[in-house]
C-alpha cells in the first residue's frame, strides 16, 4: 500500500457536531516523487466500498493508525478527493477533534494501492500518472512526513517552526487532551527546538508558566504531496 499527503486546507470543521470535511489527496499536481493524481482515480473502488456500498469499508484514520471516525461521504471536485467524516466519541476521535480545533492538524493523506498507471513526458521530466487505483483510508495527520528531520534552509522556515510551536504550546496550556496526546506534543516541541537551534545556534527556550515544559514556539506547516 501507497501513502500520499495533502497540505490543501480543511473544507469544512463543525465542532459541534463532530464533523470534518477536508482533501485527502491533490489531482493534477506533480509530486515529489514525480507521481500525478488523475481525477476520478478511486470513483470504481469507492463505489464499490465507500459509504452507502454494500460492503463500506474505507476507514477515517489519525496518522494511518487509529481509528479516528466515520466516513460519510467520499467525492472529489477539480481540486482533489475529499471526505466527510464524524468523529468518535472514543479517545483517538476526542483529541482528533481537540487537534482541529486548535490548528495542530492542517494535513491529510491517503492508502491506496495502484492497478493502472502510465509513464508520461511532461515539461521533458518523467513522471508517472496514477489513473486507476483503490482507496482503503483516509488520514488525519498531526506531523509532517519525511521533512521533519531535514532541517532548515531559510528564516521563513523558522518562522513556519516557530508559529508550529506556538500552536502546540496554547494546547498544552489548555490541557483538554489524554496524558498519552500531551506527552507526544511535548517530544514535538523538543524536536522543532532542536531544529530551530541547530539552525540559529544559542538561541535559548522561552520558558513556560511553572509546571509546563520549556520550549521555543509553534504552529502550523504546510508539507507538499508526500509518499512515505
Amino acid at each position: 500500500m501507497e501513502l500520499k499527503a495533502s497540505s490543501i486546507k480543511i473544507k469544512d470543521l463543525d465542532i459541534a457536531n463532530r464533523m470534518v470535511q477536508a482533501y485527502y489527496s491533490s489531482y493534477g499536481t506533480l509530486d515529489s516523487d514525480g507521481d500525478v493524481i488523475e481525477k476520478g482515480i478511486y470513483n470504481k473502488s469507492i463505489k464499490e466500498r465507500g459509504p452507502g456500498s454494500d460492503k463500506p469499508r474505507i476507514k477515517h484514520l489519525f496518522n494511518h493508525w487509529d481509528a479516528a471516525g466515520e466516513v460519510k461521504e467520499l467525492g472529489e471536485d477539480d481540486i482533489g478527493g475529499w471526505f466527510l467524516s464524524k468523529l468518535g466519541r472514543h479517545t483517538t476521535g476526542k483529541d482528533v477533534m481537540f487537534m482541529y480545533e486548535d490548528g495542530i492538524i492542517t494535513e491529510h493523506s491517503h492508502g491506496f494501492e495502484i492497478i493502472k498507471s502510465a509513464n508520461e513526458t511532461k515539461d521533458g521530466k518523467e513522471v508517472r500518472v496514477l489513473q486507476e487505483g483503490v482507496l482503503w483510508e483516509v488520514s488525519s495527520l498531526d506531523k509532517w512526513g519525511a521533512n521533519m528531520n531535514t532541517g532548515l534552509k531559510c528564516k521563513d522556515d523558522v518562522r513556519i517552526w516557530q508559529k508550529r510551536m506556538d500552536r502546540l504550546i496554547n494546547a498544552l496550556r489548555k490541557g483538554e487532551y489524554t496524558d498519552e496526546t500531551m506527552e507526544i506534543f511535548e517530544i514535538q516541541l523538543r524536536q522543532i527546538q532542536k531544529i530551530i537551534n541547530d539552525f540559529k545556534p544559542g538561541v535559548q527556550p522561552t520558558p513556560l508558566e511553572p509546571g509546563q515544559p520549556t520550549h521555543l514556539g509553534l504552529g502550523e506547516l504546510n508539507t507538499n504531496i508526500l509518499k512515505f
